[in-house]
């Protein structure tokens, strides 16, 4: 059986790759019918993520939560191999060679964890303890370019816990957004824009707030630079309901 991470990184690595493609919304079902619905293989997909994300663990506590982590992963992909291998036969029935390994040490604990490996499992151990003790830098909410693999992230409120927080309604609309194809989101796009603007252009007529017309015409200008793309899509959806 081909080890998870590698597994996980082709999966990344092609959806990624089709997003914008006629292909991108096939992708997304198949990913939806073999991960987000289920439990256990969306949950071996969550724990691959949380190990390889920075988190700023306090180091009083981060080897019990590597250890306990690691125990749960190898117990749920020992009890999901047939479904792995569906998962395995999709995805390699697609791309036609591996992509980086971007889990490499997780998978090696997880699958080589030997005596006459011990070593290098402790170094693989090593590496994941100092990646989830780095403290994140919050930088997503100034860019507009998150990549897809962060969308799926925030989209299914399953992959990182970053995301906990997020209601039963925005993830629903994050999985609608997802299931668009290029040009659905750039019609989309083009008529909340100007929806949008419309709006705060009356907000602008209203108002003699020197403070509130400046930040609302530096909003406008900001979605005119927007490109029409899903996170702008979604942020504009998320600004319209505020309005």
């Amino acid at each position: 059986m081909k080890k998870f991470g590698q597994i996980k990184s082709n999966i990344e690595n092609l959806l990624a790759n089709s997003y914008g493609k006629d292909s991108f919304k096939s992708n997304i079902k198949e990913f939806k019918k073999q991960v987000l619905s289920n439990k256990q293989i969306s949950e071996i997909y969550y724990i691959y993520d949380d190990l390889s994300s920075e988190k700023g663990l306090s180091s009083d506590i981060v080897s019990d939560y590597v250890n306990e982590s690691l125990e749960k992963l190898s117990n749920l992909i020992n009890k999901n191999e047939n479904k792995i291998n569906s998962l395995m036969e999709w995805i390699d029935g697609i791309l036609s060679e591996n992509v980086e390994n971007q889990y490499s040490d997780i998978d090696y604990v997880i699958y080589d964890n030997k005596i006459t490996n011990l070593e290098k499992v402790l170094e693989s151990k090593k590496n994941i303890k100092k990646v989830i003790s780095t403290k994140k830098q919050n930088t997503v909410t100034e860019s507009f370019n998150i990549p897809l693999s962060s969308m799926l992230k925030i989209a299914t409120n399953t992959f990182n816990s970053e995301y906990s927080t997020i209601s039963e309604e925005d993830r629903n609309e994050l999985k609608s957004l997802l299931s668009m194809d290029k040009k659905e989101i750039q019609k989309e796009f083009n008529s909340l824009k100007e929806s949008v603007i419309s709006k705060l252009e009356n907000r602008l007529n209203e108002s003699n707030d020197t403070e509130m017309v400046s930040k609302v015409s530096l909003t406008i200008n900001k979605i005119n630079e927007s490109k029409a793309d899903l996170v702008s899509l979604y942020k504009l959806k998320q600004l319209e309901q505020g309005l």
